[in-house]
């Protein structure tokens, strides 16, 4: 047997590589969320300003999709009935998935507000 093989291998992570790695990530995570932290008052006043047609439109575009419909279990019927949306369900969804840049870019593209806001 050639147990020399065994023994020549190459560590490929150090624990201490792993710590700066995982160190590292969390503070990306940290730096975001505080960045979402502060833009979220800006996202929820600029958002306030669409119509409901205006979010959808910015739902379909930007993101590719509207917020997942939530359903409720009708103990009654025994049937499941899709719950409406309505604007705060697809501020809320906006806010979660897209920046306050390109908020702002695509109500100033399509005068939803004026340069000034």
């Amino acid at each position: 047997m050639n147990f020399g093989k065994i023994f020549d291998r190459k560590k490929v992570d150090t624990p201490a590589k792993n710590l700066e790695e995982i160190y590292k990530i969390k503070q990306e995570i940290e730096k975001e969320d505080k960045i979402f932290e502060n833009e979220l008052p800006a996202k929820y006043a600029l958002l306030q300003q669409f119509s409901i047609d205006e979010l959808k439109l910015l739902c379909n575009k930007l993101v590719g999709m509207q917020p997942p419909v939530e359903t409720y279990d009708d103990p009654k019927s025994g049937g499941r009935k899709d719950l409406p949306q309505y604007k705060e369900d697809y501020i809320h969804f906006i806010i979660e998935e897209i920046g306050l840049h390109e908020i702002r870019n695509y109500a100033l593209k399509n005068k939803i507000v004026s340069e000034e806001f």
